[in-house]
This record gives structure tokens, sequence and C-alpha cells, in this order.
């Protein structure tokens, strides 16, 4: 059977990214072809056909109109599937075969960067790399929704399990030849049920981070002598970049985290203690202690929640002075509820700036960043007019 140049095109691209599922754009349609034709009709319920019906063995089809790619994507990404965006950039009025490429590709941690439904998510977007070399561990972590890059070491894979079970990644990367590690791979995948994608990395880990600061050494970063840390970070910063076709200008700074101010709280105590999530009520809110605490007004807000109530403070200080600005707040009733009604209206500010970034904000972006800047700054206002000199150390 002959092959149409377009068809030759899917095939190319299909090879080139062979787990992922390819959204082609074909004129106004988004289409679907063969296996992942298949996976489109049982996932998104959509007809399946085929082409060259009359054919021995006729191409099996699959497709939506391109402005239903929205609607269609997320579905797809929480099966834990990949998605190629494949766009036509070439003048489909010049003779010949449209030129088309991936524009960008959605994973699990990189949907919030696509849908214009990102404020709904309740999940964090972040995205994990691990590896590994006898009993040392690194993890590289960007979270999308706080457009942060952080990076920690560990001597044993518990403590690195009990810090991707906080976390909660939407997908954690893995060099390919750690396909046959299965305890890992048994924690990772049926005990935690995160996504696991691999990724061949044969870059200079030094140089390609070195590069992305335009800096002399990793001095200021505290890893200069981290190797498997370096080679963590690495990977994350390739694998994200070639996904989004970006070099991630939101990715200003790298921090290596240690945790040492803080109580360590394993996964057992955890789930034990029903802190962020209720196994019998299969959530986040009923009956746990972030659903009894948690009357925040921002996504920033909910997410510093949780993250204090995993990682309790430990130094007398630092709680004391929060205390005192708690202690504050309760003692002017009017301050307070003027100060919670201007938050009510800050959006994901976070996420927003993230979409700028990569240059994937729209019109509704915009909007709800005036707004929120507008909040902000008469957040500000109150604050300083309130003539409070301990809450004006917020601002």
């Amino acid at each position: 059977m002959s092959i149409t140049p377009a068809m030759q095109q899917y095939y190319d691209i299909k090879n080139a990214n062979p787990d992922c599922i390819i959204f082609f754009r074909m004129g106004d349609f988004y289409e679907l072809f063969e296996e992942d034709a298949t996976l489109a009709h049982k996932i998104l319920g959509i007809t399946l056909t085929s082409r060259n019906k009359n054919a021995e063995n006729p191409i099996l089809l699959a497709g939506f109109p391109y402005h239903a790619k929205e609607k269609y994507l997320p579905s797809f990404i929480k099966a834990g599937y990949k998605v190629a965006i494949v766009e036509q950039v070439g003048n489909p009025k010049e003779k010949g075969i449209v030129e088309r490429r991936v524009s960008r590709i959605i994973t699990p941690a990189t949907l919030a960067l696509e849908s214009d439904d990102y404020e709904n998510l309740t999940q964090q977007q972040i995205s994990v790399s691990l590896v590994f070399k006898d009993d040392l561990f690194a993890m590289s972590i960007m979270n999308f929704s706080e457009h942060t890059w952080t990076c920690s070491e560990f001597d044993n894979f518990d403590d690195c399990a009990n810090e991707l079970y906080k976390i909660g990644p939407n997908e954690v990367i893995l060099e390919k030849d750690a396909i046959n590690n299965n305890k890992i791979l048994d924690i990772l995948q049926k005990k935690y049920g995160l996504n696991i994608f691999y990724y061949y990395f044969h870059d200079n880990s030094y140089s390609l981070l070195k590069n992305k600061f335009g800096v002399l050494n990793l001095e200021s970063f505290g890893i200069e002598k981290k190797d498997l840390v370096q080679k963590s970070c690495a990977i994350l910063l390739k694998y994200v970049s070639e996904n989004q076709q970006s070099d991630l200008p939101f990715l200003k700074h790298l921090v290596f985290k240690n945790y040492s101010g803080y109580m360590e709280l394993d996964e057992s105590t955890i789930r034990s203690l029903d802190l962020v999530y209720n196994i019998a009520t299969k959530s986040s809110k009923k009956g746990t202690l972030l659903g009894v605490l948690d009357e925040t007004k921002t996504p920033m807000g909910r997410r510093f929640m949780r993250e204090q109530i995993l990682r309790p403070l430990q130094d007398i200080d630092t709680i004391k002075e929060r205390q005192s600005f708690i202690a504050e707040f309760k003692k002017n009733q009017i301050l307070l509820d003027q100060v919670r009604n201007e938050l009510k209206y800050i959006a994901d500010i976070d996420a927003i700036l993230t979409r700028l970034s990569i240059q994937r904000a729209g019109p509704r972006d915009l909007i709800s960043l005036k707004k929120s800047l507008i909040a902000v700054r008469n957040v500000t206002d109150i604050i300083r007019k309130s003539e409070n000199s301990l809450l004006k150390k917020l601002i």
C-alpha cells in the first residue's frame, strides 16, 4: 500500500516520539491514527473510523476539531500518557505537502501550562527527576505551579521515598537503565501510583547547568561537588526544555534544599494522622488536618498551608514570630476582614507568570494578573495605613 506524504510525515514524527500520543493537525482538525486512534476511541469515546476503507489494511483514524483540544487533552494526560502536539507550520496554500512539526509535548506535570482551566487544578503540577548510584539518591524538582526549581540529596531510599510522598509529583523521570531496578519501580508505580517516564541523557551535566545560568561554577547553588545532584537537575532541565520547546526563562534560580529546620514526618505518620489526605473519605478536605485548618483565599496560600503541615517548624524564634503576626491580626478583626476580602481577588500569580514566560498565556491570564496586582496593592495599602509597626514588616 502506498503511503501519502502526510502519512509519511506522521510516521516519521511517531517514530521519533514512540512514547507519545500524536495530535496531528490536519486543517481544522487534530487526527489520531492506528494505536493512538484506538486509544482515543477508548478514552475519549470519539468515533473510530478508517482511511482507505477498501484497502487491504485500512488506517484506523479518529479526530476532533482543533478548538476542542483543551476538552480532550486532559483525559489522555490523566490516563498517564504524554501527548505530542503537531502543528502545521507551513503555508497550506502553497503547492506540495504542508510542513508540520512537534510544537510541544504535554506531560502530566505540564498540563497547567496548556489549559486555561489551570486555576481549578487541585494538584500542584510537579515534575521530578530521580537519579541514584549505590546508596546515594539525588532528586530535582520543578514545580510549574510555583515556577520553582529545587534539588535534594539522600543517603538512603527510604528518606527519598518519604520526600516523594510529600511532594506528590505528577511524573518521575528516570534514566533508561533504571528500568531494571524492580524494587524502586514497584514502590514508585505500585505503591505510590506515580507516572514514570524514561529519558536518555548523554550530555555534560556541569556544563549544561553553567550555561543555563550563565555562571562560571555552581558554588552559589550549593551543588559544585554534588555530581549526582547535578545530573538529576540536568536531566530534568533537558527533558522539560525539549518537551516545551523552550529554554524555560522562568527558571531563574536553583535551590539545594535540606530540611534540617523542620520536623521530619515519614509516610506512615502522614497517613496515620490524616494530615493532608484521608483514605476513608478519599479526600484532602474531609477528615484531614488540612481540611480543618485551610481557610486560605488564594492558590498560593493553599499550597503554603499544605507545605507547613507536612514540614512543621522546629525553630522557636521563627514559630514565635509567626504567632505574633497571627495575634496582631486576631486583635484587629476589621483589618483582618479587609485583607481577606482583597485576597479573594488574587488569582494563581505563579501559574500565570509561568505561562507568560513561555508565551502560552492568553487574554484571561492578563485580566487575572491585572486584578491580582490591584488586590496586592490594596492589601499593601491597608496594612500600611493600619499604623501597626509589627504588621508593616510583612510588606
